[in-house]
């Protein structure tokens, strides 16, 4: 995140525009401060463009974006102008630009807030000559005339082509899935069917994403209409689902969702149609609900980049207006018209009926995910995969190591995605000791319908400990299974116990059959992937502990210590310091001295008492020290803090762990899920019996050879290897000590 200082006369200006989103702030913050750290004089515009045509304008400090990344919405405001269409508002906001020497802008919004910020740019030469010429400026008024624009991309639809990302996606996900999760029980207890209508006009990411992680029975989105006899289609998967036992239908509908003939299809019409087929049926319309609430863990981590990215590139001296965007899970820049522009040509297919071309707009990652939730939508395996007097395929699935939410959605889609391939699903129970005591059952269909909500796993894990004699008792079980193929999800635990399996083939034919290791972890420290399934729900639950720990603090000035888990990845701490906007982050990977120390507590006294600040807030990862403990910390602070602060340690422990997984564990453990069976069901049908671990690197779905694993570290060992996500701790401190603060240690 290297940002070039400047030596520019002009100043920038940062907006907020369009319907809000939970992030907005975070990026905001992220602005702000990096820009202030180039040497920029900053200033917000409150209420969007009307605030830019009125004049409200504000100079902005360090301290004025102090506290703000947890608060949902934007703090400097949002409104829609009709004014600033006109060529008339358009020259109130230049001539109040002007004034304040702006020449530089950033816009948070949708794709008509950034093309508004384009029309600008691209306008203002001759908005500044029509000024000049009806004598509103002198020419001594500006200089060059020219607007630079950067934007970041605030919808909570995540309708942005070109961005797996945009700011409040991910928020507005954890709203629909908790209101989900609430709605389940109640369905459940009256068996009872509920039609929940949520947001995305043109786009049905949101419907899509909330039916894969709430395990829903009826999804109706944008891009992909249903047949024409869809309400007999619907109203007969209710019926013969009651039969088979599902006690819960949640039918959710994207508020732009049609049918085939291109007519709008709510919440409202699906009722009326089962209404007319005997099938009684709830309306929930979740509405601003989406919008609201604390931004998740994701949303601040990645807005923040986002915001830092947008001063970069307005320091870079583009011609060409540039947006913020996620591409590969990774933060970089893309020219603003194209991707505007491509946004709506996908608009435009949609109302012209032309829903191949949409779709294809979303992305290869997004029709396949559309294309599984079909599936797991079924209320039995397609007639294809029933029974020909062939003995089926019989694949083992078992959870090995420590709780990780996500776990159960995994486990779904392997026993749905296997079952509907044609294979059986052996269900291995406790995990290891399952493995060794012979405890299985083949999984049904309907077994799992109700799993997604559910931390740990349903079918039991825990940690395996080698003793003698336990290969050879694996191996009777797996002969009496009569296994054609094994996949374990778990952590470093899980792939020891497969690594044995593999290295003992030669010893036991048994283990001579394809097998896939699946990584669930919430330390997000297992080689061959950047995520691991649980480690969003972990970052999430400290984020709302830290939360919670710093609204705790009433009038005293104090600096909280927070230990959190991650063994010797530093994934969690690193993430939950730049989500939280914590002050110092300290981690295995990064070596950390006592002169470091020192130098911290001196400048977090400066900073208290230069900035008036009330708070400070230090992550600490488990094992960052072997002698420098939370406890030494802790105590260090309080000693030489002075009189500034008083200190408060906290250590999190297992609820790190628990509660109900986030939306992006529960999707990423049914993207990961359904390329493990498929990569088993290939290597049985082609006779290769290797062993492979699976893994997401830079967004991509990545199948890896067991023999890789020789070149990867330990992960539960100390290393100091870089990691992906290694430059998150230069952005932390950048954005949390004000430079005037850290020149004086200098």
């Amino acid at each position: 995140m290297a940002i070039k200082k400047i030596r520019s006369s002009g100043a920038l200006a940062i907006l907020t525009s369009g319907g809000d989103a939970p992030g907005m702030n975070g990026c905001v913050r992220g602005c702000v401060r990096t820009a202030l750290e180039a040497g920029f004089k900053v200033y917000a515009v409150y209420e969007g463009y009307q605030g830019l045509i009125d004049g409200n304008i504000k100079e902005l400090s360090w301290e004025s974006v102090g506290n703000i990344i947890q608060l949902g919405g934007t703090v400097i405001g949002t409104a829609r102008s009709s004014e600033f269409r006109e060529r008339s508002g358009r020259l109130k906001a230049v001539r109040n630009l002007l004034h304040y020497n702006i020449d530089k802008l950033v816009v948070i919004g949708g794709d008509g807030s950034l093309s508004g910020a384009e029309a600008l740019r691209a306008e203002f030469p001759s908005l500044v000559e029509e000024l000049q010429s009806s004598g509103a400026i002198s020419a001594s008024d500006v200089g060059t005339p020219t607007l630079t624009v950067a934007g970041a991309i605030g919808s909570i639809d995540n309708d942005m082509v070109g961005s797996d990302y945009t700011i409040g996606a991910d928020s507005a996900l954890h709203r629909i899935v908790e209101a989900l999760d609430a709605i389940t029980s109640t369905a459940y207890s009256h068996q009872r069917t509920f039609i929940i209508e949520v947001m995305g006009r043109n786009c049905g990411h949101l419907a899509l994403m909330a039916a894969l992680a709430s395990g829903a029975s009826g999804c109706f989105i944008p891009e992909m209409p249903p047949p024409e006899n869809w309400a007999d289609l619907l109203q007969e998967n209710i019926l013969e689902g009651a039969k088979a036992g599902r006690r819960v239908n949640l039918i959710i509908a994207a508020e732009g969702a049609c049918d085939i003939n291109n007519h709008k299809l709510d919440a409202a019409q699906i009722k009326d149609e089962l209404k007319k087929r005997g099938v009684d049926s709830r309306i929930t319309i979740l509405g601003h609900v989406q919008r609201g609430g604390v931004p998740s863990a994701y949303d601040r981590l990645i807005s923040t980049l986002f915001g830092a990215e947008c001063i970069k590139m307005l320091t870079a001296d583009k011609q060409e207006s540039q947006i913020a965007v996620l591409q590969r899970n990774r933060v970089g820049s893309t020219g603003l018209t194209a991707a505007v522009e491509a946004t709506r040509a996908a608009g435009r297919a949609l109302a012209a009926g032309d829903y191949a071309s949409a779709g294809r707009a979303r992305g290869d990652e997004w029709l396949r995910m559309a294309g599984i939730q079909k599936t797991m939508m079924r209320l039995s395996p397609p007639e294809h995969s029933k029974s020909n007097n062939q003995r089926k395929l019989r694949i083992a699935v078992a959870t090995c190591g420590r709780a990780a939410a996500g776990v159960n959605s995994a486990l779904r889609t392997i026993i749905r995605m296997g079952l509907a391939s044609g294979a059986e699903i052996l269900a291995i129970e406790e995990g290891p000791t399952g493995m060794i005591q012979g405890k299985a059952h083949l999984a049904e269909w309907m077994e799992p319908e109700l799993w997604n909500a559910f931390g740990g796993s349903r079918l039991g894990a825990g940690i395996y400990r080698q003793t003698a004699g336990d290969l050879s008792k694996i191996a009777g079980n797996f002969r009496q299974w009569q296994c054609d193929g094994l996949i374990v999800i778990g952590d470093w635990g899980g792939y020891r116990l497969l690594d044995r399996l593999y290295k003992a083939r030669k010893r036991h034919a048994e283990f001579a059959i394809p097998m896939i290791a699946v990584p669930a972890s919430i330390n997000n420290d297992l080689p061959g992937s950047e995520y691991s399934i649980g480690c969003d729900t972990a970052l999430n639950n400290i984020v709302d502990a830290i939360d919670k720990i710093r609204n705790s603090t009433d009038t005293a000035k104090r600096t909280y210590v927070v230990e959190v888990m991650g063994r010797y990845s530093g994934y969690l701490a690193c993430c939950a310091a730049l989500a939280s906007g914590a002050e110092y982050c300290y981690t295995p990977e990064r070596p950390l001295s006592l002169d470091e120390l020192r130098h911290d507590v001196r400048e977090m006294a400066d900073a208290f008492k230069l900035e008036n600040r009330h708070t400070g807030l230090i992550i600490r990862n488990e094992n960052a020290h072997d002698d420098y403990s939370t406890d030494f910390i802790a105590t260090l602070f309080e000693a030489d803090g002075g009189d500034e602060f008083d200190v408060r340690k906290a250590v999190l422990g297992p609820i790190q762990q628990g509660g109900s997984p986030s939306p992006l564990d529960r999707i990423q453990a049914v993207r990961l899920a359904y390329f493990a069976v498929r990569n088993l069901l290939e290597s049985i049908a082609v006779d290769v019996k290797g062993a492979y671990f699976i893994g997401c690197q830079a967004g991509e779905v990545v199948i890896h050879p067991w023999s890789d694993l020789r070149h990867s570290p330990d992960p539960w060992k100390r290393t100091r290897c870089k990691r992906w996500y290694g430059d998150y701790e230069k952005a932390i401190r950048k954005l949390a000590i004000n430079p005037e603060v850290r020149n004086r240690r200098r």
